[in-house]
């Protein structure tokens, strides 16, 4: 690309790992984890060498004009402070600063993005760095159906169907996998609606790695996942119908969605099975699953304490006592809950605001990706705890790097259009300005 090329090489390096760090992580959080370490330290190269410090608007370049997009990032430096603060009233202080270390990238990721400028970086960029993101997805499907495939005829006594139902799709904890396609769902809805025109290729493009990530979805054999697949083509549904008007886009996409859950209905119908018997027993009240179990232990826990919680370290320690072993125990597997009985008050209300605060800056912009994000990160949330493990927070924390990219463009595009003699709303790149 014409733009890259134009880049100092800080820059390219910092394209580069950026787009590293969301494209490997599918495949290793570990290896993303090293590429947010190599963008770390490339932003430091660029600001050192092309003198582009910022910090929440400040910048040595005075002519240089940025919004206010950046202050969402206050609740992600709140929320890893909380659990800081925890440690004072925490007995067991190992597994705590454990717990901080883990969470350490909601802190160094965002305080690097407000240190730095992003002025090199263009729509198209963002959008090629997301687009890559969605290939990787559709690409890793491919290949691991196809290795289905080959195991099924390779083996004289096991079917296909049988491979499916009995071996675990992927390797990846599947409450995060579904997280990860559906963030490309909702990145490739956003390119759907697009005010500028669409290529055909891109849309017949966009329309098969849909397909695929739905599928994909559909392997993992995830009831949450499923649950905001339903949640995010409702919405898109709704959009297309009231809000852009498109009734036959809207009609079409009814029926085909129609036809691919029933389709899928008969092809894989222990998935439908599970899902269709954890609705009727949310819809019942049976407690009979296993989350509905782990839940009121956790509220036993969390209503003697909470104001201030138990501390970073200690909620395993006060759970364990209310099952039978040790190896039984569970964490909570929702965020909220699990938030607010490590952190009490603090750190559910900096839980709240990292999610309510962007969300509603999307609403404002009319971002449909970070919206739709958002929305599918929230409702992960209730059935997970997403940010028990790196692959969930090195996950978010990158994400919430690309929003802001987006947001800041958004300002400067705005900011571009309100100058005199400025009509048109399309941005100058920045390398040209």
């Amino acid at each position: 690309m014409n733009e890259i090329r134009s880049f100092h090489w800080t820059e390219k390096m910092e394209f580069f790992n950026l787009a590293a760090m969301l494209i490997t992580v599918p495949i290793d959080s570990g290896t993303s984890l090293l590429f947010s370490v190599f963008w770390m330290l490339s932003v430091i190269l660029k600001n050192t060498i092309l003198k582009r410090w910022s910090f929440f608007g400040w910048h040595q370049d005075k002519n240089f004009q940025y919004g206010k997009s950046q202050y969402f990032l206050i609740p992600v430096l709140c929320y890893w402070f909380a659990y800081l603060l925890s440690l004072l009233w925490t007995e067991n202080m190992t597994t705590g600063w454990g717990e901080i270390g883990e969470l350490i990238w909601f802190l160094v990721l965002p305080l690097t993005c407000v240190c730095t400028d992003f002025r090199q970086f263009s729509e198209k960029l963002v959008r090629v760095m997301l687009w890559s993101f969605v290939l990787t997805l559709s690409v890793l499907f491919v290949l691991l159906l196809s290795i289905k495939v080959v195991k099924a005829c390779a083996s004289a006594e096991y079917s296909f169907l049988w491979f499916m139902m009995n071996e675990d799709f992927y390797y990846i904890h599947h409450a995060y996998m579904a997280l990860y396609i559906l963030t490309g769902l909702a990145f490739l809805y956003s390119e759907l609606v697009r005010k500028e025109k669409q290529d055909a290729r891109l849309t017949v493009l966009s329309v098969v790695c849909a397909c695929c990530m739905v599928l994909f979805l559909l392997c993992i054999n995830s009831r949450a996942g499923l649950l905001c697949l339903i949640i995010l083509m409702a919405f898109c549904w709704v959009h297309q119908c009231f809000v852009r008007k498109k009734y036959r886009f809207a009609l079409i996409s009814l029926v085909i969605a129609s036809l691919v859950v029933v389709g899928s209905h008969f092809a894989l119908p222990e998935y439908f099975r599970r899902l269709s018997e954890t609705i009727v027993q949310v819809a019942n009240g049976d407690k009979s699953d296993g989350r509905f179990e782990i839940y009121e232990k956790t509220w036993m826990v969390l209503k003697d304490n909470m104001l201030l919680g138990v501390g970073a370290g200690d909620r395993m320690d006060e759970l364990i006592p209310y099952y039978d072993s040790e190896e039984e125990a569970y964490c909570p597997h929702n965020q909220y809950l699990d938030t607010w009985m490590t952190t009490g008050v603090v750190g559910l209300l900096s839980l709240l605001a990292m999610l309510i605060v962007p969300l509603v800056m999307a609403l404002r912009k009319r971002h449909i990706f970070s919206f739709l994000f958002l929305l599918m990160l929230m409702v992960s949330l209730l059935f997970e705890s997403m940010w028990e493990r790196q692959m969930g927070i090195v996950f978010t924390a990158v994400i919430y790097i690309y929003m802001l990219l987006l947001f800041q463009l958004d300002s400067r595009k705005i900011a571009h259009t309100e100058l005199p003699g400025n009509s048109s709303d399309i941005s100058v790149p920045d390398h040209q300005q």
